[in-house]
């Protein structure tokens, strides 16, 4: 089982709290104008020696505006990927990977059941990924909803159920 299927059961939970969203292209749209604009803005400057290096910068940053709005934009468009959305809160859960080493399971899937995030996350972290917490957070309420995997057989593996705490 991936993370995949952690958003899946998220996405299965009663009442439809959570969703499957697209981020939108606000964000890239507005880079994309912001870069035209700087782009017409160097052809309302005079075409003298001392505007060289102004001119020659605006149409780097204006350029670079337009291309990179418009790749993002055409993602977000056309891909097919979504991110979890609590309806009730109106935003975007935050995605965490705490790693611990494999010494640290029982305690880290006791810390899970009890639904401790506060202590799970002050615990430090080891950079091999033997076991691996998987936490979605709202950044406006209590709602969590967090996994345990453990490396078996050279895949990431759930040990645990998933625990949501509202």
């Amino acid at each position: 089982m991936k993370n995949y299927d952690m958003r899946e059961a998220l996405y299965a939970l009663p009442d439809g709290i959570v969703r499957p969203c697209r981020k939108p292209v606000t964000i890239p749209v507005l880079v994309t104008v912001a870069g035209v604009v700087m782009l017409l803005l160097n052809s309302m400057l005079p075409a003298e020696a001392e505007y060289a290096n102004l001119k020659s910068a605006i149409i780097l940053f204006g350029a670079v505006f337009v291309v990179v709005g418009l790749i993002v934009s055409i993602v977000r468009f056309s891909g097919g990927s979504t991110n979890p959305w609590h309806v009730i809160d109106g935003c975007f859960l935050k995605r965490e990977e705490l790693k611990f080493v494999k010494e640290r399971s029982s305690e880290v899937k006791n810390l899970v059941r009890k639904g401790d995030f506060t202590t799970l996350r002050s615990l430090p972290e080891d950079g091999v990924s033997a076991v691996t917490v998987v936490i979605y957070s709202s950044p406006r309420s209590k709602f969590c909803a967090a996994q345990v995997f453990e490396y078996i057989d050279l895949e990431l593996q759930p040990v645990d159920d998933l625990k949501i705490v509202m």
